[in-house]
């Protein structure tokens, strides 16, 4: 059971790290004020993603063994 809510949670973490991913290639275009704010935003979005993710690995890895 806890395995599939971290299976939910890995997969999730690695779309939202690939959709920010995409967006921020698409603000990098602009320089703006806004365009700024976005890339600031997706980067945190990013790394709390691939906190995410990461946690979610290793907790898979500890119900494992």
């Amino acid at each position: 059971m806890e395995a599939a809510l971290y299976a939910k949670l890995i997969i999730s973490s690695l779309v939202m790290i690939v959709a920010g991913w995409l967006f921020q290639d698409q603000a990098d275009r602009y320089s703006g004020k806004i365009a700024r704010l976005f890339q600031r935003a997706l980067t945190i979005v990013v790394i709390l993603a691939m906190i995410v993710c990461a946690g979610s690995v290793i907790a898979v890895i500890w119900i494992n063994n």
